[in-house]
């Protein structure tokens, strides 16, 4: 309850009242015309109503607690008022301007009668002050239960979204009949294209509000589910691009509504390859661009598992080396026999190169020359940063490539002549 002390109608003279013998039912409707003369269409009846219930117990309040601090009336009817209102989806502006107009003409009507009894113009002064001063914690209230109806409205149509998301990414699929029944609930107009996207459940909250009302978002499982209707997908994108932040996304394929949940489950599954760096670092990562990555991770464990066992023969050197090693298996599976190349992209001397395929040879066998053996490793190479913990060099591009880790001095140093050390 607001302090006294700032209810400076508590604190004026209730001889003041005597003085000026108030009609109650005159001010209200001075009031009444003040709100009328502001609007620009007419109030509908049972708008009015419910003005004017709230304008005759508005000025009881009023009369009552001036010059007694220890009355209290109660507030919840400028509440419940602020409930209707949205309800009745109108605004909360519109609502507070009726309660300022209804003041002015309450204001108004009271002080009609001053000169006649001689009310000294400080009292005047302090009556009015007092008056709006009422108004504004009845405008609070107001607006807090507006506030109230908005959250119970948003937290209804967010279930009813959640709801429809449900169905929508669901297997196997809903119903058409369901996912419309669910679709009207939710005010959402089901496309005949969309894409989905994945993040982390903890990117939720900076989503939910502040994505395009045409945007389904909500939890899928253990993540953040995006649904984006494919007619305005660009700026979609653009948008949750802004709000990913540090965050990333996979981004499913464009798929037809009754294929929502593959989307959703392609999305799910290269966002969920680790963190490596191999899908780059930019907060959006599309499926369609890394289609192969999907392919050869699509069993996690059994491409682990290959990897591992391809590429056994480096996992027991130092990782300066292994590193340096698996760079130069992925550039010479690239461009086979091809060493002076391979040096210019490496940054290394031609010799430095035929060095360090000998040593892959000699831990290889003929393996690296063997055409089942190189579209292993190249293979194993591919998979090894999406599915290891502490992943080799190799980039997931297109083509097997590795981006050397050192320049050209460092690797001459490291790596020498022919007869160095690895």
């Amino acid at each position: 309850m607001t302090k006294a002390s700032a209810q400076p109608w508590r604190r004026l003279d209730a001889s003041v009242l005597t003085r000026l013998e108030p009609d109650t039912a005159a001010i209200a409707s001075a009031a009444m015309d003040q709100v009328r003369a502001g609007l620009r269409t007419p109030l509908d009846d049972r708008t009015a109503a419910n003005l004017q219930v709230t304008l005759d117990v508005a000025l009881h309040a009023f009369f009552s607690e001036i010059g007694h601090p220890d009355i209290t009336t109660d507030r919840e009817v400028y509440r419940a008022q602020g409930r209707a209102q949205h309800t009745a989806g109108r605004s909360l502006e519109e609502m507070l301007g009726f309660y300022q107009s209804a003041a002015l003409g309450v204001w108004r009507q009271l002080t009609s009668a001053a000169p006649a009894v001689d009310l000294p113009t400080q009292a005047i002064v302090e009556l009015g002050e007092a008056l709006f001063a009422f108004i504004a914690e009845l405008s609070a209230a107001a607006a807090d239960g507006y506030a109230e109806a908005r959250s119970q409205a948003a937290r209804a149509g967010q279930a009813r979204r959640d709801r429809l998301l449900g169905l929508l990414l669901a297997e196997p699929a809903a119903t058409r009949d369901l996912l419309d029944d669910a679709a009207s609930q939710a005010m959402w107009v089901l496309p005949g294209r969309l894409v989905v996207a994945v993040t982390s459940a903890d990117v939720a909250p900076q989503l939910l509000d502040r994505m395009p009302g045409r945007v389904l978002v909500g939890r899928h499982h253990d993540l953040t589910a995006v649904v984006m209707p494919a007619d305005r997908l660009e700026w979609y994108l653009g948008r949750l691009r802004d709000l990913l932040g540090d965050d990333q996304a996979g981004v499913g394929p464009i798929v037809p509504l009754r294929s929502a949940a593959l989307s959703a489950r392609r999305a799910s599954a290269l966002w969920r390859l680790p963190r490596t760096g191999a899908l780059g670092d930019g907060p959006l990562v599309h499926t369609t661009d890394h289609r192969i990555d999907l392919l050869l991770t699509a069993d996690p464990e059994l491409a682990a598992e290959f990897s591992e066992d391809v590429l056994a023969p480096l996992a027991g050197l130092p990782e300066p080396a292994r590193q340096r090693l698996t760079t130069t298996l992925a550039a010479w599976l690239a461009r086979p026999d091809q060493p002076q190349a391979i040096g210019v992209e490496l940054h290394v001397h031609v010799q430095t190169v035929r060095y360090r395929i000998r040593q892959l040879r000699t831990l290889f066998g003929g393996t690296i020359d063997d055409p089942a053996g190189r579209f292993a490793l190249a293979i194993a190479l591919r998979i090894d940063p999406l599915v290891s913990r502490e992943p080799t060099n190799a980039q997931s591009g297109a083509s097997i490539r590795c981006v050397p880790t050192t320049d050209s001095s460092r690797n001459a140093s490291s790596d020498g002549v022919p007869g160095s050390a690895v």
